[in-house]
């Protein structure tokens, strides 16, 4: 076989699957008018913002075929040799009905000297007719709001009863939000994700592992490295051998997949994963302390899902890098990392980066340019790792920073989970992408509501961060891309969840819950202001525009749990109706007692005791918080049989109930907001 046509096999071996995707797979983007050039027939998107010296290429199927059983394709080796190409698989190929499927054998790479036109390469390809699709290997970015900033103490007035010992867990507000001013003068108590009593029922199991798609993971910071995800047979193998035969050399807590095509590299060089290059801002590893910063270890922050400091908690995290320093890479590059979290076990991918909002405003538009992406993305939300309870896996990608009325691409596309921002005054930040693709909404940090503070820091996202940027292990950051780690983590922890219940969902089922475990946004967006560096915002659009409502941890474990959750309105005395949750009779049953555990009353900073009368339940609750409460009836009679004067009575039963208490408007009869 001609040297420049090089097809890199390896060993794989394929999960489970379940396939919850569209079926249709497209080739050629456009019908075969041979009066149309090729290029325009077959190329998907634009060479704006390309990767220099790269293209990707969808060979035909009688193409691919004939490369893998090792026959020259005498086109291909003429077109390549006109151009000084090499063709080679875009990813790792195992011959698999799976592979087959999503088009992993027939994606390839074309690489080529830098300085040549990738227009006039794409041209002299797109005339082959082993070629079905030209893509572009087109840049994205991170979705930075701000640099990060290194964190600062408040005044800490308030003590909190806090869950952990991590000295700084005090500071993230974006968990629990007490109402410490030292935030920021409009904060609100509750404009969190409700994690707290949720750390009570689970922090994470370790079988659940993320893929942070971002810069380099900091994986040997002290706070992280727990947490991280560990390819055992690189770890306890030769360094620069393919231990695994996965395809990768050397990826021990993940891959830096700028090795692809680096031009700083020699051919067969792996570049390791890095987080300190210039031009870095220690965005990957910030991401990564919010999903799973490790927890009650004495030190630093929190994550979501960073375990409660005894072995065997906490999910892992393993590192898929897509940016160095000022660099990003292309379609491809995304693809790849796509591919290898699904081969590796991965259920969820962690994706703070995206287009600028309004480039695309269609679904069908996003499949057509961004094919190769799109045929990963899909490979890797169907192939179920095997310890997720889901039938399929998920991504979760940041909507973007642009203000705009729609969700950013890849965001906003109908099967992939879109998270817009608020702050800690739980409005939504003047940054935020908002509207048509955004699916729901988590804390992103708002440094404008606070930019008059001594310290105004202390409204935006408290992390991790690599020390050798030369500010501190720990900072500040915000941005959607700081929300999407959020929902990321609590997703994580719904798996790990039902997983310990032994539970298993569909994907639609698992999304049904998530999006409707949440608090209503909507209260404090039409009863509240807000001023951003002291000018007032309005706030009109934003209205029915973020989501279904801001993400509630606990509502969502309930959910997992089968529990039903009642929201109350906090401070209120309020009654509610039991009919749904005992019997459409409920009036006319016999309750017997409500139990009330002592942690549940402080949690709920419940007054008096509750009960039940005419069928509804009369509580007050003074705090922000969620626990579980016991009502007993009788199914049966107004006795239970055998007790007083009843020859004949019923039975007492139990049922289970979530409170939750917030400060948003709850109908009287404690409907769902």
């Amino acid at each position: 076989m001609n040297r420049k046509i090089a097809i890199i096999f390896s060993a794989l071996f394929l999960l489970q699957m379940t396939a919850c995707l569209q079926e249709e797979r497209l080739d050629a983007p456009q019908a075969q008018d041979e009066s149309v050039p090729a290029i325009q027939r077959k190329a998907v998107n634009t060479s704006e913002d390309a990767v220099e010296g790269t293209l990707v290429v969808l060979l035909s199927e009688d193409a691919s075929s004939a490369l893998e059983n090792g026959q020259e394709v005498a086109s291909l080796v003429s077109a390549c040799d006109q151009t000084g190409a090499t063709l080679q698989r875009a990813f790792p190929f195992n011959g698999t009905d799976h592979e087959r499927k999503y088009r992993m054998d027939r994606w390839y790479l074309l690489t080529f000297p830098a300085d040549t036109d990738v227009r006039e390469v794409a041209e002299i390809f797109a005339e082959l007719p082993e070629i079905s699709v030209v893509e572009y290997n087109t840049r994205l970015a991170r979705l930075d709001e701000s640099e990060a900033t290194a964190w600062v103490a408040g005044d800490n007035s308030v003590s909190p009863s806090l869950p952990f010992n991590d000295p700084k867990l005090i500071d993230q507000w974006h968990y629990i939000n007490y109402g410490d001013l030292s935030v920021a003068s409009t904060v609100r108590v509750g404009a969190d994700i409700n994690v707290r009593d949720a750390w009570k029922l689970t922090t994470g199991d370790p079988e659940i592992i993320v893929a942070i798609c971002d810069e380099g993971v900091k994986y040997d910071h002290p706070d992280l490295a727990p947490n991280m995800w560990v390819n055992e047979k690189e770890k306890n193998g030769e360094e620069g051998v393919d231990d695994d035969g996965n395809g990768y050399i050397d990826d021990i807590h993940g891959y830096n997949f700028l090795s692809t095509y680096n031009k700083d590299t020699k051919e067969g060089e792996v570049m390791p994963v890095t987080w300190d290059r210039p031009g870095d801002n220690g965005h990957g590893t910030h991401v990564a302390g919010t999903v799973a910063a490790v927890n009650n270890n004495g030190i630093g922050v929190c994550g979501v899902a960073g375990g409660d400091g005894t072995p065997g908690t906490g999910i892992r995290m393993m590192t898929c890098q897509l940016f160095s320093g000022n660099a990003s890479g292309g379609t491809l590059n995304r693809a790849q990392a796509y591919r290898y979290a699904a081969d590796m076990g991965a259920s969820i991918l962690q994706c703070s980066f995206g287009q600028d909002a309004g480039n695309l405003m269609a679904d069908k538009d996003f499949e057509t340019m961004y094919r190769s992406e799109v045929d990963a993305l899909e490979y890797f939300m169907t192939k179920r790792a095997a310890s997720n309870p889901v039938s399929c896996n998920f991504a979760i990608f940041a909507s973007g920073n642009e203000g705009q009325d729609v969700s950013a691409y890849p965001a906003a596309h109908n099967r992939y989970i879109s998270v817009a921002a608020f702050g800690p005054d739980f409005l939504p930040t003047n940054y935020t992408n908002y509207g048509p693709g955004v699916n729901i909404c988590a804390p992103g940090g708002d440094y404008a509501i606070n930019s008059t503070s001594a310290t105004p820091e202390r409204s935006q996202i408290l992390s991790t961060l690599p020390k050798e940027l030369g500010k501190s292990e720990y900072g500040y950051m915000q941005g959607t891309s700081m929300a999407c780690p959020h929902v990321s983590g609590i997703v994580a922890l719904a798996l790990s969840y039902a997983k310990k219940l032994g539970k298993t969902f569909t994907y639609e089922e698992f999304l049904g819950m998530l999006y409707t475990s949440v608090n209503n946004i909507d209260y404090y967006i039409e009863t509240c202001s807000k001023y951003n560096n002291g000018v007032l915002m309005d706030l009109t659009p934003f209205w029915h525009n973020m989501g279904t409502g801001a993400i509630d941890t606990w509502r969502l474990l309930m959910q997992i749990e089968g529990t039903p959750c009642l929201p109350v309105q906090k401070g209120t005395d309020v009654k509610i109706a039991l009919d749904q949750f005992f019997s459409p009779a409920a009036s006319h049953l016999t309750f017997t007692k409500v139990e009330v555990s002592d942690e549940a009353r402080a949690a709920l900073g419940i007054v008096g005791d509750p009960y039940v009368k005419y069928g509804k339940l009369f509580i007050r609750c003074e705090n922000e918080g969620s626990a579980k409460i016991s009502i007993s009836a009788i199914a049966g009679g107004s006795e239970v049989a055998g007790q007083g004067n009843a020859v004949m009575g019923g039975t007492e039963f139990t049922r289970e109930i979530s409170i939750l208490s917030r400060t948003a408007g709850v109908s009287e009869n404690g409907g769902w907001l």
